[in-house]
């Protein structure tokens, strides 16, 4: 039987939709998920100021996109923190909506470990491929001793299960798509839109390569101000003629798909379903 392991998660602003610190008793390993939007709340939290590495995670081009880094201690005594806000000043960067850290209690971390870090979660990302590695360089491990390789391993090992646990899967391989077992593949989406006082229908198929939304499908004429450009500007191209999408539309994700059809930004694993009512993450979803 597996060994149980008692992850220790703690809600920095009272919500899990906020900033959140992982944690496991025994280990020194730190992880920190911060919405971009709250890196401005971050100048007095305990850990930023360490070595790490961190990855930046949000969409470019309706894609899952993601950015590996390295961040060591500065002399002002900001070290991730400080590269964070310089991420946040970068135009070149500003597809990431959230970030995620690897540091220590300890601060144990220096530029050697983080350097050979750096080198296998960018590695690690790129087999996975469930996001586009946006790093335009691969990373140098550097030189290490085994004896230090295997307790980077060991960090390396504490980062992959603690994000798992809290839903994100940067580094597992995409399971084989399974069809669902009825409706020819087909999910459907039923949304009521207070605004409109009518209920928008659209229908979507999985492909080999994404998400194709079926012509026919029921499209919101309102967009929420969060929807990129690039969606706002296809949901008001001529593929769709009042309210109705003329032509089968393919997105990377289940998500954008759901986002191109409502106007908002929603979890298409939750909202497309089969005929049936079951939703798409009963069938291997992205």
């Amino acid at each position: 039987m597996a060994k149980s392991t008692a992850i220790n998660l703690l809600l920095l602003d009272g919500t899990a939709n906020g900033r959140i610190k992982c944690t496991i008793n025994s280990r020194t390993g730190v992880i920190f998920r911060i919405p971009r939007k709250d890196l401005a709340n971050c100048k007095k939290l305990d850990g930023l100021e360490n070595d790490g590495v961190y990855f930046l995670l949000g969409e470019e081009n309706e894609q899952p996109t993601i950015y590996i880094g390295q961040a060591g201690s500065r002399k002002n005594g900001k070290g991730i923190l400080n590269r964070l806000n310089e991420h946040e000043r970068n135009a070149d960067k500003n597809f990431w909506t959230e970030a995620i850290i690897l540091t220590t209690s300890n601060n144990s971390f220096g530029a050697t470990e983080i350097s050979w870090l750096e080198h296998k979660f960018c590695n690690m990302a790129i087999k996975a491929a469930r996001y586009s590695v946006k790093n335009g360089n691969d990373p140098s491990p550097g030189n290490i001793t085994e004896e230090k390789e295997s307790d980077l391993e060991d960090h390396a090992e504490f980062a992959q299960l603690v994000l798992s646990a809290i839903g994100y899967k940067i580094f597992e391989p995409p399971q084989k798509i399974t069809p669902p077992p009825i409706d020819d593949g087909i999910f459907y989406l039923s949304r009521k839109i207070k605004v409109l006082g009518r209920t928008i229908n659209a229908k979507m198929k999985r492909t080999a390569t994404g998400f194709k939304v079926l012509a026919g499908s029921e499209i919101s004429p309102l967009d929420a101000p969060q929807l990129s450009a690039p969606l706002k500007k296809i949901r008001h191209s001529d593929k769709i003629a009042n309210g109705i999408l003329l032509e089968d539309t393919e997105f990377k994700s289940s998500s954008t798909a759901a986002a191109f059809v409502i106007g908002n930004s929603v979890n298409g694993n939750d909202y497309w379903k089969t005929k049936g009512g079951l939703t798409l993450k009963n069938f291997s979803p992205e």
